[in-house]
């Protein structure tokens, strides 16, 4: 098994060539006087994850974590960012992982869209024999709505689109129950000729910056594996690994299954240049710190 490389390390997506990054939170001055006395505070946000520009500047740098949990009695394995604890006050910060445990609206809106277009696709010899099932009550809602002269073809697309928010409800249906047991029962003719509804699969889980020292709910992650191409969850109590392989979705860093593209990955030492680190002020702007510091900048 292929590891992490000891000391500062870059992760570059093979596929599109963007690389991990590290945007820092805004550091805001909160500074209050009382009594003639000046107290000094400042409010850090919480930095985020990006992928963009490989420019071996300090906010695609990381290292990996071996310190042991000592609840656990087991390493870590956290990918921590070496920004975020160089240049800011608020700790070491890694990459998180949430898994979503059950169906969104969202999903089971994908699959309600997915089953529409199985139903429109039909063969249209199979669409005239399920069409006697159309109940009187949709026939005159069309009428009525659309027109005495709407063609099969609309009445049926009307329907379909009735059929799947019936099979992905997004709220307990309680109205129309006719139409409802008459949607049912075309949803189960369609599925005997084999047009069968799609599962409803939860989108990508998400991935975060949090702290290093936060303990892990049943559904997040911080511990990773790298096998030399891909990485994925190491943790057997929180989240599935085969649910958890880094994949560059659009330029978003999301959890998914193994298999697609943009899930391989190159993990290489971090060879700082004098063209990318030139000095320590450039190294702050690099990782987007802006508040007191740059303050006395003049940034």
């Amino acid at each position: 098994m292929t590891t992490f490389p000891e000391g500062n390390f870059t992760i570059v997506n093979n596929d599109t060539g963007r690389c991990l990054r590290v945007r820092l939170g805004r550091t805001t001055d909160v500074s209050d006087w009382k009594e003639g006395t000046k107290y000094l505070q400042y409010v850090t946000d919480k930095p985020n994850l990006e992928l963009g520009e490989p420019d071996g500047s300090p906010a695609t740098v990381w290292w990996f974590s071996t310190i042991d949990d000592a609840a656990e009695r087991q390493p870590f394995n956290q990918i921590v960012s070496h920004a975020v604890g160089e240049y800011q006050n608020i700790g070491n910060h890694c990459v998180w992982l949430d898994n979503k445990p059950y169906p969104t609206a969202e999903d089971r809106k994908r699959a309600a869209d997915q089953f529409r277009h199985k139903l429109d696709d039909m063969p249209q010899s199979l669409k005239e024999k399920l069409a006697l099932l159309l109940p009187d009550a949709f026939k005159t809602w069309v009428e009525a709505e659309v027109g005495a002269d709407a063609s099969l073809a609309k009445q049926l697309e009307l329907w379909h689109a009735y059929c799947a928010s019936i099979a992905f409800p997004e709220h307990n249906v309680d109205e129309d129950q006719d139409g409802v047991e008459a949607a049912h029962s075309y949803i189960d003719a369609a599925a005997e000729e084999g047009i069968h509804r799609p599962q409803v699969e939860s989108g990508p889980a998400s991935t975060r910056m949090h702290g290093c020292g936060a303990s892990r709910d049943k559904n997040s992650t911080y511990r990773w594996t790298y096998d030399g191409t891909h990485i994925y969850g190491a943790d057997s109590k929180t989240v599935p690994a085969e649910q958890s392989y880094w994949t560059d979705q659009g330029g978003l860093l999301v959890g998914k299954s193994k298999g697609g593209p943009g899930q391989t990955w190159t993990i290489a030492p971090w060879k700082p240049t004098s063209a990318t680190q030139p000095d320590p002020v450039k190294a702050i702007a690099y990782t987007g710190l802006f508040g007191p510091i740059a303050g006395l900048l003049g940034n």
